[in-house]
């Protein structure tokens, strides 16, 4: 009888474990499928901007210069540029840039060296300013997409935050060929205060190199349209320890 119970009680438990392996499985599944969702949609969006941009351009050159030959060769020189620098951002889309997505600590490695620049927000769940970071990461990641831009659950990702050094929450690592090459620690380095403004971290960013700052960012900057108010590192954000 001792005998039967104990091995239903080892059923029981095998059954318990079973049903929280299927709900993380079925978890982890509508993630990515949300993912999946995401970039297909940045994907359709972007495809549909560049056939408008390119039937524009063609269309600024059916005028009564045909016979120019210098104005041919502009032509041609013009049209080449835009195939190489459509080719170049099909590619980035194909890399899943344009959209910040959440990953994994299983996936960093690949992702990370997955492109020439990457950009990794280590976050908490719990943490307003990593909240913050969030918003003004997803409005980058979908108008800059030289970079790839990721967030990391720094809680479910001990091994990177320890070989990383990361102590303040939260942190953007930003990535060259999979080597680090700067590392943006709280908000110090963007006004020190909650209300930064997007351009100021799009400014610290292409200082990085990892993007190029268009021309209303730049504008937007200079003319100080991001927090100027000051406060120290221990005020304004997190530590957090390992």
């Amino acid at each position: 009888m001792a005998t039967q119970k104990a091995d239903l009680q080892k059923l029981q438990g095998a059954a318990g474990e079973i049903t929280q392996q299927a709900a993380i499985r079925h978890a982890t599944e509508d993630a990515y499928a949300e993912a999946r969702e995401e970039h297909a949609v940045a994907m359709a969006e972007w495809e549909a901007r560049q056939k408008t941009a390119q039937v524009e351009a063609e269309d600024d050159f059916e005028d009564d210069f045909d016979d120019d030959v210098t104005i041919r060769e502009l032509e041609s020189k013009r049209l080449s540029e835009m195939k190489k620098r459509f080719a170049k951002e099909k590619e980035y889309h194909m890399q899943q840039h344009g959209v910040y997505r959440e990953i994994v600590e299983e996936e960093f490695l690949k992702e990370v060296c997955g492109s020439e620049w990457v950009a990794v927000h280590f976050f908490h769940e719990e943490f307003i300013r990593c909240k913050v970071m969030d918003k003004h990461l997803k409005l980058v990641a979908y108008e800059y997409n030289s970079c790839k831009f990721l967030k990391i659950n720094a809680e479910k990702a001990p091994f990177f935050v320890t070989k990383i050094g990361v102590q303040v929450l939260p942190t953007v690592v930003v990535f060259q060929n999979g080597k680090i090459a700067e590392m943006l620690m709280g908000f110090e380095d963007l006004g020190g205060t909650d209300d930064f403004k997007t351009p100021a971290l799009i400014n610290w960013l292409a200082t990085q190199g990892c993007i190029k700052m268009k021309n209303k960012d730049k504008n937007a900057y200079a003319n100080g349209d991001q927090s100027e108010d000051s406060g120290s590192e221990d005020e304004m954000s997190e530590n957090y320890d390992y």
